[in-house]
């Protein structure tokens, strides 16, 4: 990782405001889970988006490979993981307009993929990065409507793809061939299936997830007199021993998780532990027959708002965001983000130590890694002329070689259900990844809903913050919440 590339990720968050940098590095493309840098609030513009368009905050880079599955594909002998008999070259010519998210580690693995690519191909592929704009999202609209929009979009948060499929604009990638037989085989099918559309189509091909972990700070609970074995893991536990892990460290506060609404902030506090708690049986919406509905009003979580909000009055969660995340200053106990947050935090404090570790739970339910997913996903437009070709090289990226790639040089994890066999060499060398890639068959992605910034943010308003800053108590803010999101939904 260079040093310009460093500079350009601390000037993007520190440019960001009105949200935690663990959201705005998850909108941008990668993964954080940092403390916050703002104070929350800019609301609903768009599902996922990029932000102003910085970088992201880096990866390992080592551009090796470790990969021991050979060629990579789906069972084709002509070499680099092509879209079946004819290698990858995908036929008919043309040219292939691609936007990346502007993360330069991934900008960086599309241009290589694609003049690997078109070295055997009569196909070629434009790859840029998606334009600034307030989001990425709202970038890509705005070229839907004007015309200008690229053949592929390799940014898409599902609610987006939700978003493109009601405005028509997004291909139905199951209508080419070939797709959801190499698909069934890459992610397996209930994997496949949590990112189909209600109608039954696919308008997002899954490519990346980042589940979202607990990391702990090694330092701060060795100071404390802990042991790693003897974390505090449950919601009593963290309870009763968090003002003790506070007043016994150099912590200022036990997690570096301040109540904020904006929607894209429940990714990282309320989702993984609702989550959690329900080992993975709740959700927040149910969607039957086109119609989305909320599904959240439950004991799970009561019990979930109720550990916020005695987080919260006991002074172990911020009042407030700060600048500066307090976690690799080892000023806060437990973090929560991605396996970006590794480089991140090794770029503030290369003596930072941290544990990689599922949510807590309540007592009586076993530790499980039950989270949330954070995926972000591979859509082809409507407009395209060239959408075979276009598939072709989306699917020379998901081989297996190029899948092993991407994780050497961003962290991130491949929407692949076997990783952990395909990649077990890149997880020999980086063990801190996998406890990411072991938790990606019990991650959840949210719901399929092009409303689903205005739901969340609702969420957010209405039950999240009232309900953990003390003014309300859960049941009421759930009811509140559940209301307004109904309204907003029919």
């Amino acid at each position: 990782m260079t040093s310009d590339s460093n500079h350009t990720r601390r000037r993007f968050i520190e440019g960001t405001a009105g949200l935690s940098t663990a959201a705005i590095i998850s909108l941008a493309g990668c993964v954080g889970g940092l403390g916050g840098n703002g104070d929350g609030g800019n609301g609903g513009n768009g599902n996922g988006g990029n932000g102003n368009g910085g970088n992201g905050n880096g990866g390992n880079g080592n551009g090796s490979n470790e990969s021991d599955s050979g060629n990579g594909g789906n069972g084709n002998d002509s070499g680099n993981g092509g879209n079946g008999s004819d290698g990858g070259n995908g036929g008919g010519g043309g040219t292939v307009k691609f936007w990346s998210s502007p993360n330069q580690q991934e900008l960086t693995f599309h241009e290589s993929a694609a003049e690997e690519f078109g070295a055997d191909s009569d196909v070629s592929v434009d790859v840029s990065p998606v334009p600034e704009g307030d989001s990425s999202e709202q970038v890509v609209l705005s070229s839907l409507a004007s015309g200008t929009e690229p053949d592929v979009f390799a940014n898409v948060f599902p609610g987006f793809a939700a978003q493109l499929e009601a405005n028509e604009a997004a291909t139905d990638l199951y209508e080419l061939d070939g797709v959801e037989e190499f698909l069934t085989e890459r992610c397996g099918e209930e994997l496949l299936s949590q990112y189909e559309s209600p109608d039954g189509g696919l308008y997002q091909t899954p490519w990346k997830t980042n589940p979202v972990l607990f990391q702990y700070n090694d330092t701060v609970f060795e100071e404390a007199g802990y042991s790693q074995e003897d974390y505090p893991r449950t919601f009593s536990a963290l309870l009763e021993e968090g003002p003790n892990v506070v007043e016994s460290s150099s912590a200022e506060v036990l997690w570096d998780r301040p109540p904020m609404p904006t929607w894209s902030e429940r990714w990282f506090d309320f989702l993984p532990i609702y989550l959690a708690a329900s080992q993975g049986e709740e959700s927040m919406f149910t969607q039957e027959d086109g119609q989305t509905t909320p599904a959240f009003n439950n004991d799970t979580a009561v019990q979930v708002l109720e550990f916020f909000q005695q987080l919260y009055e006991n002074d172990l969660i911020p009042q407030e965001s700060t600048e500066e995340p307090k976690f690799p200053n080892d000023l806060a106990a437990i973090n929560t983000g991605g396996p970006w947050v590794i480089p991140y935090f090794q770029d503030v404090n290369e003596e930072i130590s941290m544990s990689h570790l599922t949510p807590p739970v309540p007592e009586g339910v076993e530790q499980n890694s039950h989270t949330y997913a954070d995926p972000k996903n591979t859509s082809i437009f409507q407009s395209s002329d060239v959408a075979p070709q276009a598939w072709s090289f989306i699917e020379y990226e998901l081989g297996e070689e190029r899948d092993v790639t991407f994780m050497e040089d961003t962290l991130q994890i491949p929407l692949r259900a076997d990783i952990t066999d395909v990649a077990s060499s890149f997880f020999e060398e980086n063990p801190q990844v996998q406890p990411y890639a072991e938790a990606l068959e019990t991650s959840h992605p949210p719901a399929y809903t092009p409303a689903y910034t205005q739901v969340m943010n609702i969420f957010g308003e209405e039950a999240f913050v009232p309900v953990t800053r003390g003014n309300q108590d859960p049941q009421t803010g759930l009811d509140r919440a559940e209301e307004q999101i109904t309204s907003e939904l029919e």
